[in-house]
C-alpha cells in the first residue's frame, strides 16, 4: 500500500447487523482489527443497528475503535417501523458524522450503503460499500418481498444510486461484478473480495472432534453438519430430505449435526417427515466460538441455498468456514463463485440441484473425497486460497488509494 493511502484518520464503519449477530463476530470485528492493525485508520467508529426488543452488551472492539449502538423501532407494523427506522438512522448517522468528522464512511452491505448515500453524500464525505450484493433481488427471488412493493423498489433505487455515488463498491463474487459492468457501471469502481474466513480460528481440532463426538454418543461413522437457518434464502423441506438421504447413503453409523437458532422440535419434526431416524440427528444452537469444535466433529457439510438468479452473486460465510476446517461441501448448484470453484476443485465438495436427481451422485462424491489421504488439509487450503483476509485487505487498500487521490 502506498504511503498516501495510509493516511486515513477516522473511518466510520456502518453495519446494519446487530451486535449479537454471528456475521458481526465473523466478519465485522475481523475487518475492524485489520483496519487498525494494518494502519489503514488511526480510529474506527463502529455503528450497529440492534433488532427490536434486543439490546445486547457493547462489543469488545479492538483498541482504537469505538462502538455506537442504535436501536430499531418497536411497537409498530413492520413496514411503518422500517420507514421510521430509516428517518431515525439518517439523523443518527448525520450526528455521528458531524461529531466525528471522518475521512471516510465504510458501509457494510447495501442497506447500510443506502444510509451512507443519503447522509454522507449530503455532508460531502466520501463513502464506500463492501458486501455489495443485489439484496433487493434476493428478497424478491425467495418470495419475501414483492417486486412491486415499496421495500423492493426503494432498496433497488438506493442500490442504483450507490453505483453512481460510492467511491468504490466491493462485491463478494466475480459474477456480480460482471453483471454490474454489463449494466454500465464503471469496472474500475467495482472491486471483488469474497467473505473472508479466519482460517486459524476455524481450523480442525482433533481433541474437539473426540470430545464433541463423545458428547453426542457418535462413534467412528461419517458425520455431516449444517450451520444456519431454514427458509428464506435456504431450503427447508429439500434440506431435510438431503440430510435424511445422507444418513441412508452413508450407512447405519452415520450421524447428522444441525446447529441452528430454530426450535429443536421444529427441525426434528422436519427430519422425521423426511424419513430420518431422529436418534441419529443432533440439533441445537451453537455460539460462534463453538462452531469450530462442531465442524471438527464432522466430515462433510451442507449448504442448501435456494437456487435463484441472484444466488450467483453471493459468498456464503459458512462455505468459507466449512472449507477452513477441512470439510467438503454439498452445495446447491449456481451459488456465487463457489459452485464453479467446487467444479474445478473436487476436494471442495460437490454441487447438486435440490429439485433434480443428482443428490446421490453428489453424496457419493463427497463420501469418496473424505477417504482421500490428506484430504482435510487439502480442503482447508481452499479457504486460504479463495477466502483469505488478504483479499479484503487488498480491496480496502484500493479504496484508500482512491480516497487519497481525491482528498484536498
Amino acid at each position: 500500500m502506498s504511503v498516501a493511502a495510509r493516511g486515513a484518520g477516522t473511518i466510520v464503519f456502518l453495519s446494519y447487523w446487530g451486535s449479537d449477530e454471528p456475521l458481526t463476530f465473523s466478519t465485522v470485528l475481523p475487518t475492524l482489527r485489520m483496519l487498525v492493525a494494518e494502519g489503514m485508520a488511526r480510529r474506527v467508529v463502529l455503528c450497529t443497528v440492534e433488532r427490536p426488543g434486543r439490546r445486547p452488551p457493547m462489543l469488545t472492539v479492538p483498541p482504537g475503535c469505538t462502538h455506537v449502538q442504535w436501536s430499531s423501532t418497536t411497537g409498530l407494523p413492520k413496514p411503518l417501523a422500517r420507514a421510521v427506522d430509516v428517518l431515525r438512522m439518517r439523523r443518527r448517522l448525520a450526528h455521528v458524522l458531524r461529531h466525528e468528522s471522518p475521512d471516510l464512511v465504510m458501509a457494510r452491505g447495501v442497506i447500510a450503503g443506502g444510509l451512507a448515500h443519503r447522509v454522507a453524500t449530503r455532508l460531502r464525505i466520501p463513502y464506500a460499500v463492501d458486501y455489495f450484493e443485489p439484496h433487493a433481488d434476493y428478497m424478491a427471488d425467495v418470495g419475501v418481498w414483492s417486486r412491486g412493493g415499496l421495500m423492493y423498489r426503494g432498496l433497488k433505487r438506493l442500490i442504483t444510486a450507490q453505483t453512481r455515488t460510492a467511491l468504490r463498491m466491493v462485491c463478494v463474487s466475480h459474477n456480480y461484478r460482471r453483471m454490474l459492468m454489463a449494466e454500465g457501471v464503471d469496472g474500475d469502481r467495482i472491486l471483488v473480495a469474497p467473505c473472508p474466513v479466519d482460517a486459524a480460528l476455524m481450523r480442525f481440532d482433533g481433541s474437539a472432534r473426540v470430545r464433541n463426538r463423545a458428547c453426542l454418543g457418535i462413534g467412528a461413522g461419517p458425520v455431516a453438519i449444517y450451520l444456519g437457518k431454514f427458509g428464506g434464502l435456504y431450503h427447508r423441506e429439500h434440506a431435510f430430505r438431503a440430510f435424511a438421504r445422507f444418513l441412508e447413503r452413508a450407512g447405519h453409523d452415520a450421524h447428522m449435526i444441525i446447529r441452528t437458532p430454530e426450535p429443536v422440535e421444529h427441525v426434528l419434526d422436519g427430519m422425521r417427515r423426511a424419513g430420518a431416524d431422529p436418534h441419529r440427528v443432533h440439533v441445537g444452537f451453537a455460539r460462534h466460538d463453538e462452531v469450530p469444535g462442531w465442524l471438527s466433529a464432522s466430515d462433510i457439510a451442507f449448504a442448501p441455498y435456494r437456487g435463484t438468479p441472484s444466488s450467483a452473486c453471493i459468498s456464503p460465510m459458512k462455505i468459507g468456514e466449512y472449507w477452513a476446517n477441512g470439510l467438503p461441501v454439498v452445495l446447491t448448484r449456481g451459488v456465487g463463485d463457489d459452485s464453479a470453484i467446487i467444479d474445478a476443485e473436487p476436494l471442495g465438495g460437490a454441487v447438486f440441484d435440490p429439485e433434480g436427481d443428482d443428490l446421490d451422485d453428489a453424496l457419493d462424491r463427497v463420501l469418496a473425497v473424505v477417504c482421500t489421504p490428506g484430504q482435510r488439509s487439502a480442503t482447508a487450503a481452499l479457504a486460504e486460497r479463495h477466502r483469505s483476509m488478504a483479499l479484503t485487505r487488498e480491496a480496502y487498500a484500493r479504496i484508500l488509494e482512491a480516497w487519497a487521490a481525491i482528498r484536498p
